[in-house]
């Protein structure tokens, strides 16, 4: 399968003496042949300009970062990058169990680095989906990213994956895997959206109905398979215990999807961490835009130093 772009890059990478504002979409073939839609918009990287990737949640696709992406105060201060995970959006959708494995996730970032030329981009991750950084750092050196950004996250599966989700996001994930009927496969969907919206439901109408809609057309198997897939957590532990990658860890004190406690348990011994804790729920990049934007972009300027 071959790549397909819409760029005024011609599918080139950044490049200065454009203008680089416009949305670049690509739809990529990662190493298994699965297609890996993909989009990057902002400053061409240099100094003082990082290259940030953003990878969405669990259900909810890409477009959950919408207004960061179309927001002048990030385009002009950072080169931005999006792309549906596999079995999700208006990416490929494996149905079996080799496409689940963990090296396939490594690959469907490196097929986005490359497409995009990056070079050792940061990582802005939230939710279940943090757990690619995993991934990552199974198959890659820690030297690959510049930094990682988890947003209220579980950084891998397995039985802390249990302790970091809620009890009400824990129920509506495993209704939603193996529904008992159709209502109770739509309760579960709305309960799940509804968890990841903020303290005061802050999605967009029109974000939380593609939410919606993104779920009717996602195979049921899928949820059941991103939940489940196996993990070896030793490489992201050692980049962290080595003091090999810096890492900001964003919390909501008032997020009722994910705790932060237990996400402290599962990093011990991070190194070179920082944290913040913010008045917003699952959601701080639409619950408090201009705080989340100017805590990771003076962050990265610190890591950058």
């Amino acid at each position: 399968m071959r790549d397909t772009d819409h760029c005024n890059t011609n599918g080139a990478g950044p490049d200065p003496a454009i203008n680089l504002y416009r949305t670049c979409s690509k739809v990529l073939t990662s190493a298994d042949g699965t297609r890996i839609y993909a989009e990057a918009v902002g400053r061409a990287p240099g100094p003082g300009i990082p290259t940030i990737v953003f990878i969405h949640g669990l259900l909810i696709t890409s477009i959950v970062f919408d207004a960061i992406f179309t927001d002048d105060a990030w385009t002009h201060n950072a080169y931005l990058v999006r792309y549906d995970m596999r079995g999700q959006g208006r990416s490929g959708q494996p149905r079996d169990g080799a496409g689940w494995e963990s090296e396939r996730f490594a690959e469907d970032f490196d097929a986005v680095v490359n497409a995009f030329k990056l070079d050792k981009p940061f990582v802005a991750v939230g939710n279940h989906p943090a757990a690619i950084i995993t991934d990552i750092l199974s198959f890659r050196p820690p030297e690959y990213l510049s930094g990682i950004i988890y947003i209220t996250p579980v950084p891998y599966t397995g039985p802390i994956a249990q302790e970091i989700a809620s009890p009400a996001a824990l129920d509506s994930i495993a209704r939603m895997s193996k529904p008992a009927s159709l209502p109770d496969f739509q309760s579960a969907v709305q309960t799940f959206v509804s968890l990841s919206s903020g303290i005061n439901h802050t999605f967009p109408f029109g974000l939380y109905q593609m939410c919606l809609g993104n779920a009717i057309v996602q195979p049921v198997e899928a949820i059941g398979r991103l939940m489940s897939r196996t993990q070896d957590e030793t490489g992201l532990l050692r980049a962290g215990r080595e003091g090999r990658l810096r890492l900001l860890f964003l919390y909501g004190t008032q997020d009722v999807a994910t705790g932060h406690g237990p996400v402290f348990d599962a990093i011990a011994g991070w190194v070179r961490l920082d944290t913040r804790a913010m008045k917003t729920g699952h959601t701080p990049w639409l619950e408090e835009p201009s705080e989340f934007r100017e805590t990771i972009l003076q962050w990265i300027r610190k890591a950058s130093l």
